[in-house]
């Protein structure tokens, strides 16, 4: 009859360390980490940097100064327009080092541009270089 009461105790202690074991071990699993989250997408990237970055500084100069800006892209028609609705002739960008749009225009040798803003009273500002333009310009074209 011992037999059998040591078989009655020994089954309950022998159950009860298995489910203190199997408890323990999940107790000291590691847990499987979240999966790291989406990174950001980057910006978009402009093809070329400096199309991108004289597009960005006309945009600005078309609202800010546009008798300079049509001067630079040598657009006659807009040119006129601009100075029609009153835009200023003689505008000076200093921090962009664009001078009077006379100056830009002699730059570029636009004559058609030098012809009409010497017509609505584009002066050079004191630029020699701009003045033997302006010079040139009115013996040939006269």
């Amino acid at each position: 009859m011992r037999t059998l009461r040591l078989g009655r105790v020994l089954l309950p202690v022998g159950l009860a360390a298995l489910a203190v074991g199997l408890a323990g071990c999940g107790l000291f699993a590691q847990p499987t980490p979240p999966p790291p989250p989406p990174r950001p997408a980057p910006p978009p990237k402009p093809a070329g940097n400096a199309k991108y970055q004289r597009d960005l500084i006309m945009g600005e100069l078309v609202r800010t100064h546009p008798v300079i800006a049509a001067t630079l892209d040598r657009d006659l028609y807009r040119l006129k327009a601009v100075i029609s609705k009153g835009g200023k002739v003689n505008e000076v960008r200093r921090d962009m080092r664009l001078g009077p749009p006379l100056r830009e225009a002699c730059r570029l040798g636009w004559k058609d541009g030098i012809d009409e803003l010497l017509s609505h009273g584009g002066q050079c500002l004191g630029d020699s270089s701009c003045e033997n333009c302006v010079k040139r310009e009115s013996q040939t074209g006269g």
